[in-house]
């Protein structure tokens, strides 16, 4: 495992709380087969099915039972059988050998799935979610991806997050409206993706900077008396539009990304920092070309993405204050660069 970036809370695990511009080793930790990186911790599933995690732990999301936060991989209270995990703003999921769903951390919303909103400083099975092939968790929502296509979610739908028709929280598991044949899930802030079978990426929830790629147009900017804007939530599905033959699709808090077309990435949402990749720092509800070639999965954190290329190597852009770019420098960047020392 290497890790880069902001590290106030110990989120690189590397046994510090300063930040670096380039990979750094966490400790301790070997046999990795799944990380997911959250608001401000970090999360591991290793080749024997243990998870560690590490990182802020105020809401109890390293589910070891404290709310002490650790600069080095500690182990959930009680926990095995994991095959993948998914980390979300201050809670985390793992999905296990079973096809059931386990969470704990921050509860406010419901995002644990458990059927109330206690906190779970330590994992807790999710209700009503069986057949579970993969994961995703948002800011304070949860998503499952179930064998043969649907989607399940639970947890804060203020923005219609949770693609059931309505802005209602949730806190037990309900099936996303209309979508089928889902091959892959990743969720924002407060939005949510799907890749199909058919490679048209579908998103839904937030829609303020365009994040659900629905090519909305964005009223100006309201004068004093003006009525109000209209609601840019969107809480069923919709197309991402002028994309096709999706093969992979990653979130950033409020943009996107995808690779269609064989290797074609782009992105589109916020983009004050450049996480688009364009060369801009507009935002856009419609995908960008990111001229990254050869990419074959791509991710993002709350102002920047990184995209791995098929020879291994790795490429990031955005906002780069703590370095999370991993070039070594900390001055953003609209276009992509390579990560140094991977």
């Amino acid at each position: 495992m290497r890790c880069w970036g902001d590290n106030s809370f110990g989120q690189l695990g590397n046994g510090t709380n300063v930040s670096s511009p380039i990979p750094v080793k966490v400790v301790g930790l070997d046999g990795v087969t799944g990380v997911s990186a959250g608001g401000n911790h970090t999360c591991a599933v290793r080749v024997n099915s243990e998870v560690r995690c590490w990182g802020n732990n105020a809401s109890g999301q390293l589910g070891d039972g404290s709310t002490t936060q650790s600069n080095v991989p500690v182990s959930p209270f009680n926990l095995s059988g994991i095959t993948a995990i998914t980390a979300g703003g201050a809670h985390t999921c793992g999905l296990r050998s079973t096809r059931t769903v386990t969470c704990w951390g921050d509860n406010f919303n419901g995002q644990l799935g458990t059927g109330s909103n206690s906190p779970g400083p330590t994992p807790r099975s999710v209700a009503l979610v069986i057949d579970a092939t993969a994961l995703a968790a948002g800011d304070s929502h949860t998503c499952a991806l179930i064998l043969g296509g649907t989607l399940s979610c639970w947890g804060d739908n203020f923005s219609g997050q949770l693609g059931n028709g309505t802005f209602v929280d949730a806190n037990v598991a309900g099936t996303v409206v209309g979508l089928s044949g889902v091959t892959s899930i990743v969720t924002g802030s407060a939005f949510t993706c799907a890749n199909r079978s058919t490679g048209i990426a579908a998103c839904w929830g937030e829609n303020l900077f365009g994040q659900v790629g629905n090519g909305v147009v964005f009223p100006p900017p309201p004068n004093p008396g003006d009525p109000p804007p209209p609601d840019l939530r969107v809480n069923v599905p919709a197309n991402v539009v002028s994309l096709a033959s999706v093969s992979a699709i990653g979130r950033g808090i409020d943009h996107m990304c995808a690779i269609a077309s064989g290797s074609l990435l782009s992105c589109w949402g916020r983009n004050d920092f450049g996480q688009v990749g364009d060369g801009t720092t507009e935002a856009t509800s419609t995908p960008r070309t990111t001229p990254v070639f050869g990419a074959v999965a791509v991710t993002g954190g709350s102002d920047f993405s990184c995209a791995l290329k098929s020879n291994g190597s790795a490429q990031c852009w955005g906002a780069n204050s703590s370095g999370q770019l991993g070039n070594n420098t900390t001055i953003d960047s609209l276009t992509p660069v390579n990560v140094v020392a991977l």
